[in-house]
């Protein structure tokens, strides 16, 4: 902690200097395919935009910090799990490099999300993530999203499954450690598995409001621990195999079987002994950054009690069931009636002061169709404050027990007796174990895949040429001002003060136009001490906009402000582009003929329409007849004013770039289910899907009659115009 009234410029300076380790680049930075520039590396091709190209440039080489940052960590990964570890080559068959977007607009990540892996729409998996992060956090999402970009390439079924999901996210946070070992973000999420252990490590759902998917990295963890790193790679191979049927829920459970049982262990024995771990930290290489297990303690004594349901371990899962040692010197006694057709595991772990001996465990092992007919015990008491009794619900009649969709979601209620002193005489012959229904959780996809951060994080939101318009979360409850300093390129400091907690967002005014200024962020307590460390930095130019209604964090400015450039673009009279305003027939047939250079004659290019004499859009329209890339409608005329949907659009741009395509030609598949893949459009939507110059999402609609926008059909135009 830094007191505030003490900083000094050695720390300010700091905020602005990242050291940056060597990358190579193979190119200069140059025109972008997805942004308005990229530049590429061995085996990556980063995406970003003129704001990015102007953050810090530490070492004055002309390439900003965040994107050496980014190219240095892509390359790490790739030499770890690829060179060194033997993962599948990523787009091994084209070669294509891998795209690496640095979304300063939003337009890839939603709001709060660190970075995100899909697919384009050539079927290349692409990585999106957060430019504006801390150094480390985004060293650690670009290390987990590569290692999604590998999931992905070795194949996507698993991704349509929450299961699959699950052991996704779950791999790739325990990937992150592997790259950046010394960073640890992995364990901030944590507490959202040791808070519910008893959800199985197959488990399709994650408790409601959590990142349980993510801390589910507990289990990888404790696998590479346990045998190696290697390990995980067996698992995906195996689990990726083209035979498998990801939706049958018994398949990650077999393959993790298989796995562990080829290096002759048991998963059941495995799993007791990740359980025991889980109580006992000092297990795990860096144990000591978890948290404490869940413990249900104020539990009944002498006499058989009901597990809550709420607790109900489901397969693969856990209670952790704390007494109290209040002064016996002899030995602790436990044991359950458990439901027919589930094995149960059942571990004793004495507790001596704070330290859990887990050398010192107990275990035993109940059949599924078999009872537990004497207590366990762990005798000379005198030693100990405390036993844990861990009860896990393992391997199951599969076909009797459960419902084939909840087999790792449902619960499984059992009995249990604990006791001090004497050895007991429990009587469970009378006693009958309920079944219980499904764990209460969710889908892991309604928490939109974001992975969040307790780190100070600043983001822009806007600017022009005078202000510039910044937003940051508030990680900690005791902050209740900040200050967002920042400094010109004359290294000029300043600060504003916003001294109420809860805004996070603040305009900084009367700056110089066309002046590069550098913020970053502290927060601070009551008292005046910083809380935790400085934000990000983030680097603005101030300048003049192009189009008054046009931002320079539009998701469509780098296609648009390229396309003016170029001189196929322009705005309105007023100074305004109309970016979500529709386009018309004539204005795109004007639009895609001057970007081929061709300017027709207006003197020999008219009346070739009922509706199309002399007037300016008339030298277009004749000449895109001329050249039979446009017909009438059967009443012969035109209709030049009319807006062109998104098919119109795309049969124009082909009919106006391309020869070859036939209208009506039948496709074998169409990425977008609300698509036929006879319909007359459908071969200029598989062209354009094919080049990857759409902005739709496969698997989501289409919605072909919708009108194409000015945006839309400059980012669709220069998408093709930089593949020619």
């Amino acid at each position: 902690m830094k007191p505030r009234l003490f900083l000094s410029l050695t720390v300010l300076l700091s905020l602005f200097a990242m050291p940056v380790s060597a990358v190579t680049f193979e190119t200069s930075i140059q025109q972008g395919f997805i942004k308005k520039n990229s530049i590429a590396t061995e085996h990556f091709r980063l995406e970003f935009s003129d704001l990015i190209e102007e953050q810090t440039d530490s070492d004055s080489d002309g390439i900003a910090d965040v994107i050496e940052l980014v190219a240095e960590t892509a390359e790490l990964s790739w030499e770890i799990f690829i060179d060194d570890m033997g993962y599948p080559e990523v787009n091994a068959d084209s070669n294509r490099k891998i795209a690496i977007i640095l979304d300063d607009h939003d337009t890839y990540l939603s709001s709060g999300a660190l970075g995100i892996t899909s697919i384009l729409s050539n079927g290349d998996p692409y990585v999106a993530v957060d430019p504006f992060l801390s150094d480390e956090l985004l060293q650690v999402t670009m290390a987990h999203e590569f290692y999604h970009v590998i999931q992905f390439d070795m194949g996507i079924g698993f991704a349509y499954t929450d299961q699959g999901i699950n052991l996704a996210e779950s791999t790739a946070t325990w990937s992150e450690d592997l790259v950046y070992n010394d960073i640890d973000d992995y364990a901030a999420y944590l507490a959202d598995y040791f808070d519910y252990p008893d959800f199985s490590v197959f488990s399709a759902y994650v408790p409601s409001g959590t990142l349980y998917e993510y801390a589910l990295s507990i289990w990888p963890h404790y696998l590479s621990e346990r045998f190696d790193d290697e390990i995980i790679l067996e698992i995906w191979e195996n689990y990726q195999d083209s035979n498998l049927d990801y939706y049958n829920m018994l398949t990650l459970y077999e393959v993790v079987s298989e796995v562990i049982e080829d290096r002759g262990e048991s998963l059941d024995e495995v799993y007791a002994e990740f359980a025991l771990w889980n109580l006992d930290l000092d297990f795990y290489e860096e144990g000591d950054l978890y948290p404490d297990v869940l413990l249900l303690d104020d539990l009944e004594m002498a006499e058989l009690t009901l597990i809550d349901e709420t607790y109900a371990p489901a397969l693969y899962g856990s209670n952790y069931l704390y007494f109290e040692n209040n002064g016996s010197d002899d030995a602790f006694y436990f044991q359950i009636v458990k439901p027919e057709g589930v094995e149960f595991a059942i571990s004793l772990v004495p507790l001596n002061g704070s330290d859990y001996e887990g050398e010192e465990a107990v275990i035993v092992y109940v059949d599924e169709y078999d009872e537990m007919e004497e207590s366990i015990s762990i005798s000379g008491m005198d030693d100990y404050d405390a036993v844990v009794a861990i009860v896990s619900a393992l391997d199951a009649d599969f076909d009797a027990v459960s419902d084939e969709d909840l087999i790792f979601d449902e619960g499984f209620l059992y009995y249990y007796y604990a006791q001090y002193g004497e050895a007991p005489d429990v009587n469970t012959t009378e006693v009958e174990v309920e079944e219980t229904g499904d764990k209460d959780g969710e889908e892991p996809a309604q928490n939109n895949d974001v992975r969040i951060t307790n780190e100070l994080v600043l983001d822009l939101i806007s600017y022009n040429e005078d202000s510039v318009n910044l937003s940051w979360n508030r990680p900690d409850s005791d902050i209740v001002l900040y200050d967002i300093w920042y400094m010109d390129s004359e290294e000029s400091w300043e600060v504003k003060t916003i001294d109420q907690g809860y805004i996070t967002a603040a305009s900084i005014s009367n700056l110089e136009e066309g002046e590069s200024y550098t913020f970053s962020v502290f927060a601070y307590d009551n008292d005046e001490e910083q809380v935790g460390d400085e934000s990000n930095s983030i680097t603005v130019t101030t300048q003049e906009w192009i189009f008054t209604d046009l931002s320079f964090l539009d998701s469509h400015y780098d296609a648009i402000s390229s396309l003016v450039d170029m001189g196929i673009f322009e705005g309105y009279p007023d100074g305004s582009f109309d970016s979500n305003g529709v386009i018309n027939r004539a204005e795109l047939l004007k639009i895609l003929i001057e970007a081929r250079d061709i300017n027709p004659s207006s003197s020999t290019y008219k009346n070739c329409f009922p509706d199309v004499k002399d007037e300016w859009y008339a030298k277009y329209v004749c000449y895109a007849k001329a050249q039979n890339w446009v017909r009438g409608y059967p009443d012969g005329t035109f209709h030049p004013g009319d807006t062109v949907n998104k098919v119109e659009a795309l049969k124009i741009l082909f009919n106006v770039y391309e020869a070859g395509l036939t209208e009506g030609a039948t496709v074998s598949k169409l990425s977008y289910p609300d698509l036929d893949t006879g319909a007359w459009y459908a071969i200029y939507v598989w062209k354009a899907s094919s080049l990857g110059i759409l902005e739709e999402t496969p698997g989501n609609d289409f919605k072909p009659t919708t009108g194409r926008t000015r945006g839309d059909m400059a980012e669709e135009l220069y998408r093709y115009l930089i593949q020619l």
